[in-house]
């Protein structure tokens, strides 16, 4: 970015005398080739960046931003609040066409929603990194300010980062709705109109969502000072709001207060998660989830950015020693915008059709992707023949070699219900995720949000039937594969949980192996699914 700075300081300055020097000639070949790049990045992304109405009316609306080629985008809450009685809308999109849009997941506390254009494949944009972001660099703000964009193509503002780490309180029901916890402070210029837009950094990578200003009194003509969401924070809900769901935010089940430079615990409720693993009052909080705590504002602030049960690791001090803890943040309600309130909308937390179809096709997507991580829907496809016969191998040869071994597999891999082991349970699950994905998407899958599974943010998808043990699956959200199972051992009730960050080649594929094995919590070894040894 300082290069940027002294290209375009370089730019401005008088024309010195020598100025045709070749040492001049090649700084201003650096300033107009900085311009072309910027152009470029603009023009690459302008494609994903939408102008969102309510249907059948372009009176009002805001912005988004496509993040797939399926159609799906990011936008506000406050932009989609007066569609969601029947969640649909409309978008327009730089190609100068309207659109169709449904209303997916949405965030009030967070204000932030999704949505998907009906349709083929769109122009989409990368995620980027919020975290790597500093004071300074530079950031475009893409969206309709004042409904300027006539023919859908979208203003563009230039500015810099003012500051990072910002708390603005939230709107109605005792502020619970429309917070903006750890968010990103820009001076780019940001207007009404531009609510739910992307905020780019200048690789043209989505760094935030905007969404609020700070006006004059009275005014809303921005005053040189706007608000994105950190895409960090938001990557942690898109699981969820992808499958139509509506999300919550978290609570640590304890308040702290400043203490001079020590950030103290004031109260905590005895049956929290925190209270559990040994958290108590007095206690001194030195780190959260890997940040250091400096401030009771700053922990509340980024305590706002997680969805609840969320998974965080707690570092404490109690007089002269430290305690490393992890455990899971409890729920915080929804705040309360029944019809009547807030945004006149109907009560937008109970199940739609919209949403469960969202939830259908959030399903089949993670499960196409698994399919895609281990080998392809090719490969899948021999596996399954061979699953269900026993007659050929992955690559055409060795039958011998692989009929004996995927004989074995699917006989193991029928009768769920009848399994008696962990390992054989597990094995079956691992094995019923060959069938088409079509076919599981109707025997009773469903997604029930994100987790974080190592280091990884994950979809959750549960499979519930009366015939059959509950179970878990978990996988990456940005490349399809395995995490993690959990279910319950129908023998012992013991909760069990096997993790994978182990994929080994298998014929044609590449198959998940478990590295690590929890029974109620409590970490065991896996020694190729056959033995269970205590660890240490």
């Amino acid at each position: 970015m300082t290069r940027v700075w002294i290209a375009c300081f370089l730019l401005l300055r008088p024309m010195p005398a020598d100025a045709g020097s070749a040492s001049d000639a090649a700084a201003f070949a650096r300033v107009h080739a900085y311009e072309r790049a910027r152009i470029r990045v603009i023009e690459q992304v302008s494609s994903s960046v939408a102008c969102l109405f309510g249907k059948g009316n372009r009176a009002g609306g805001g912005s988004g931003v496509i993040i797939d080629r399926e159609g799906h985008g990011l936008t506000n809450f406050h932009v989609v609040a007066g569609m969601l009685e029947d969640r649909i809308g409309e978008v327009g999109l730089s190609d100068g066409k309207i659109y169709e849009m449904e209303v997916l997941g949405i965030d009030p506390t967070g204000d932030v929603a999704m949505f998907k254009v009906t349709g083929n494949e769109f122009s989409f944009i990368d995620l980027g990194d919020s975290d790597t972001l500093s004071v300074g660099d530079y950031a475009l703000a893409m969206g309709n300010p004042f409904l300027l964009a006539e023919d859908y193509t979208p203003t563009v503002t230039l500015g810099i980062i003012s500051g990072l780490h910002r708390y603005q309180s939230g709107a109605g029901d005792g502020g619970r709705a429309l917070r903006y916890t750890d968010c990103i402070q820009v001076d780019t210029s940001i207007n009404p109109g531009n609510s739910g837009g992307p905020l780019f950094d200048l690789s043209g990578r989505v760094v935030g969502i905007n969404g609020r200003i700070s006006a004059e009194e009275r005014q809303r003509v921005n005053v040189g000072v706007g608000y994105a969401i950190s895409i960090n924070q938001i990557k942690r809900f898109i699981p969820a709001l992808r499958a139509g769901l509506p999300t919550k935010h978290a609570t640590a089940g304890f308040t702290v207060f400043d203490r001079g430079r020590d950030v103290i615990v004031d109260q905590i409720l005895d049956d929290s998660p925190a209270y559990l693993v040994g958290l108590r009052l007095g206690d001194r909080i030195l780190q959260f989830d890997g940040k250091a705590i400096t401030s009771a504002n700053q922990f509340g602030s980024i305590l706002g950015t997680y969805p609840a049960d969320w998974p965080v690791e707690l570092v404490y001090q109690r007089r002269e020693k430290k305690y490393k803890q992890r455990f899971r943040l409890e729920d915080m309600p929804f705040p309360k915008i029944e019809g009547g309130g807030m945004f006149g909308a109907v009560d937008p937390y109970g199940p739609h059709p919209v949403t469960r179809q969202a939830d259908r096709r959030a399903v089949k997507r993670a499960f196409k992707m698994y399919q895609e991580a281990v080998g392809g829907a090719e490969a899948a496809s021999s596996l399954k023949q061979i699953h269900m016969t026993g007659t050929r191998s992955m690559t055409g040869k060795s039958v011998k070699a692989t009929k004996v071994q995927f004989n074995e597999m699917r006989k193991e891999s029928t009768g769920l219900a009848n399994r008696s082991t962990p390992v054989m349970i597990e094995r079956a699950i691992r094995w019923a995720l060959f069938e088409s994905p079509g076919s599981l998407v109707k025997q009773g899958y469903r997604v029930i949000g994100a987790d974080k599974i190592l280091d990884r943010i994950a979809v959750v998808i549960e499979h519930k039937r009366e015939d059959e043990p509950t179970f878990r699956l978990s996988f990456d959200d940005g490349d399809g594969r395995l995490l993690q199972i959990e279910f319950k051992d129908p023998t012992t009730r013991k909760r069990t949980r096997y993790e994978y960050d182990d994929y080994r080649r298998c014929g044609g594929m590449k198959l998940p192996h478990a590295r690590r094995l929890f029974l109620d919590d409590k970490l065991y070894a896996v020694d190729k699914f056959k033995s269970i040894v205590v660890k240490g």
